[in-house]
C-alpha cells in the first residue's frame, strides 16, 4: 500500500513540475530570431529606399555640373571650366564613397539575417569566390599546372 502512495505521489509531482516547466533558451532564441527575420527583411528594403534616395541627390547635382560646364565652354571660360571639373570630381568621389558605405552596410545587414549555418557556408565559399571573380588572378595550381 505504501509503495503505491509512494508511487502516486512521485507521479503527480512529476507531472505537475514538467506542466510549469519553461520552454528550453534554445527555443526562445529561436522564437527571437524568427520575429528578428521579418523585421530584418523590412529594414533592409527601407536602407535600400534611403540609399537611392542619397545617390539620387548626387545624381542630380552631378547633371547640374554638366549643365553649367556646357554653359561654360559654350562661353570659353577655361577658368570657369576647369572649377565646374574639380567640383565634379569631389562630387563623384564623395558619391562613390557613400555608395561603398552603404553597400557594407547593406551586406553586414543581409549577413545578420542569415543564419549561422548559412554564415559559415558564406564564409568558407567567400575565399574561393574572389578568386572566381573577373580581374582576380586565378588559383595557385592552375598557375602551375597551365
Amino acid at each position: 500500500m505504501t509503495r503505491i502512495l509512494i508511487f502516486l505521489l512521485l507521479t503527480f509531482s512529476i507531472l505537475d513540475h514538467s506542466a510549469n516547466a519553461q520552454p528550453p533558451k534554445s527555443y526562445k532564441k529561436q522564437m527571437k530570431q524568427k520575429a528578428k527575420e521579418g523585421q530584418n527583411a523590412d529594414d533592409l528594403m527601407k536602407t535600400e529606399l534611403a540609399a537611392s534616395k542619397v545617390l539620387k541627390k548626387f545624381k542630380d547635382k552631378l547633371a547640374a555640373l554638366g549643365k553649367e560646364k556646357q554653359d561654360a565652354e559654350a562661353s570659353g571660360d577655361p577658368v570657369k571650366v576647369a572649377q565646374i571639373e574639380q567640383e565634379t570630381r569631389m562630387v563623384k568621389g564623395e558619391m562613390f564613397r557613400t555608395r561603398d558605405k552603404i553597400e557594407k552596410k547593406m551586406i553586414k545587414d543581409y549577413q545578420k539575417i542569415n543564419d549561422k549555418q548559412t554564415r559559415k557556408r558564406m564564409k568558407k565559399n567567400k575565399k574561393k569566390s574572389t578568386r572566381i571573380n573577373a580581374g582576380k588572378k586565378p588559383s595557385l595550381w592552375q598557375r602551375l599546372f597551365k
